[in-house]
């Protein structure tokens, strides 16, 4: 999840216009909010239009973004741990 950039958010990791078409100005990857979400879910919000897709990320943003989830102290030590374990990072 993205968020505007403010004094109060996470500036683990942070956007600029031209890092992904999606972004439009300064924003937060809002790591507070990772969660598991069952592909069932996902369809389902997609199929009631509460959520969309959007063009993948580059390698070099994802990596950025994977990095900053592991640093973030905002990150669930839940999610921080399952993702060390598949991204092959210490955790």
């Amino acid at each position: 999840m993205l968020r505007t950039s403010q004094s109060f958010t996470d500036d683990t990791v942070i956007l600029a216009p031209g890092d992904h078409r999606f972004v439009r100005h300064r924003s937060s990857v809002h790591y507070s909010t990772a969660r598991w979400f069952s592909i069932q879910a996902l369809q389902r919000a997609y199929e009631s239009g509460h959520c969309s897709f959007q063009a993948d990320m580059s390698g070099a943003l994802l990596e950025r973004v994977r990095e900053g989830l592991m640093r973030s102290p905002f990150t669930v030590n839940a999610i921080r741990h399952y993702c060390a374990a598949r991204f092959g990072a210490s955790g």
